[in-house]
């Protein structure tokens, strides 16, 4: 098992890395564009559409895509109380139930999501600005980003469940 798994850690670790640097471009990108609209409306008088849409796209992104990466170092927020007040052995038993209720929902989260993401490809979906995107896009990037962190939370799983309890009590 420890052999065919090897391959697939290494490749979840190498995804997550490209996706967590691509959502800090996406912020930087965000950031100039922000910018960019702020001088463009207040000195030039010349305020774009288009601006609002492109930021909550990119942002969008940027959140979803990053789940793992932040997930993979596990970064998101926690109770930091209950670690020092449990034992190891209790605290690998939260950790491993945490693990297990979060695969399950962001398993359902994605499944919606791409389902979504067919309708809004098939219908043409659009927004409804003048720019009008095409809103397959955020439901793309929702989609892998919720598919990548429940597998993120599986190999966390079964990395638990296959390293060797540490009794410290």
């Amino acid at each position: 098992m420890r052999r065919a798994w090897g391959p697939f850690q290494l490749l979840m670790r190498w995804s997550n890395v490209v996706t967590g640097y691509a959502s800090a471009l996406l912020i930087v990108f965000s950031t100039f564009a922000i910018s960019f609209e702020v001088v463009a409306r207040y000195y030039f008088r010349a305020p774009h559409d288009w601006h609002l849409e492109l930021n909550i796209f990119l942002l969008i992104a940027s959140t979803f895509m990053a789940a793992a990466f932040t997930q993979e170092a596990r970064a998101h927020v926690g109770i930091e109380v209950l670690e020092s007040m449990l034992s190891p052995r209790w605290n690998w038993w939260r950790h491993l139930l945490a693990d297990i209720l979060s695969a399950a929902f962001c398993a359902f989260i994605s499944f919606y999501v791409w389902r979504y993401f067919f309708e809004a490809w098939e219908g043409g979906w659009v927004t409804d600005s003048i720019w009008a995107p095409r809103l397959w896009i955020p439901y793309l990037f929702m989609s892998l980003g919720m598919t990548m962190l429940t597998l993120q939370f599986l190999v966390q799983i079964i990395d638990d469940l296959l390293a060797p309890l540490v009794r410290k009590e």
